[in-house]
């Protein structure tokens, strides 16, 4: 048995190689979820900011309806 930097014990008939390729496969699957998650709250954001924007518009356009028929 030998130890790595990361005292991950080695160990079996895997390759280190094939071992690298496994771990550099898992940090990039977390790259990727974190990726999609950030999206996921920007998209939600910019939506919201979308939805307030709205909401205010037609809240100005109905006043100023109530002003002009008033």
């Amino acid at each position: 048995m030998k130890t790595t930097y990361s005292t991950t014990i080695e160990r079996g008939i895997l390759t280190s190689a094939y071992k690298r390729e496994i771990k550099e496969s898992i940090k990039a699957t977390k790259r990727d979820s974190l990726v999609k998650f950030k999206k996921l709250i920007e998209d939600h954001h910019a939506k919201a900011q979308s939805q307030t924007g709205t909401i205010l518009q037609v809240s100005l356009f109905a006043f100023a309806l109530l002003l002009v028929i008033v």
